[in-house]
């Protein structure tokens, strides 16, 4: 029973590496698209990465429920209480898991730098349009009407 529940853990994690293989690669494209400027393929890159993060987290609750059945069957708070020499398999679960957050490190970090690219980008628009509004009021100075008040007060002489 205990080597079913490892087995399906590691093919777990295993789904969840080659998730997170995909997240990295999105987020270096969307890296090379923020380099390049091109914010507006940004919305695509987004909804594809959160569709992947969608997945891994489905992928996060069955772990943790087979995590906490296997803790049961082990009767153990914590995976470091078990014996590795008696299952073997348990510390090549928990390299996998030492993997991925290895890998999640190295995509916050992408992510962090992504973020700051992209506020950069906003910041110079959010500049343009300043401009652009400014344009737009000194424009409409010019474009109204003179109001000419001739005439209005005559002299009328008694």
């Amino acid at each position: 029973m205990v080597d079913n529940i490892i087995v399906e853990l590691m093919n777990l994690l295993e789904k969840k590496r080659k998730l997170f293989d995909s997240i990295m690669e999105i987020t270096l494209e969307q890296k090379k698209v923020l380099e390049e400027n091109k914010a507006d393929k940004m919305e695509s890159l987004v909804g594809r990465k959160q569709s992947v993060i969608d997945s891994i987290d489905e992928i996060d609750r069955s772990f943790s429920q087979g995590l906490n059945t296997l803790k049961k069957h082990l009767n153990v708070q914590a995976l470091e209480e078990v014996d590795f020499t008696k299952y073997p398999e348990l510390k090549n679960l928990k390299l996998k898991v030492e993997e991925i957050m290895s890998m999640a490190q190295e995509i916050m970090l992408i992510e962090r730098s992504n973020k700051e690219k992209l506020e950069s980008i906003m910041n110079e628009m959010k500049k343009e349009i300043k401009q652009i509004k400014a344009g737009k009021k000194s424009i409409k100075a010019y474009e109204k009407p003179i109001i000419s008040n001739d005439g209005i007060y005559i002299d009328k002489k008694k």
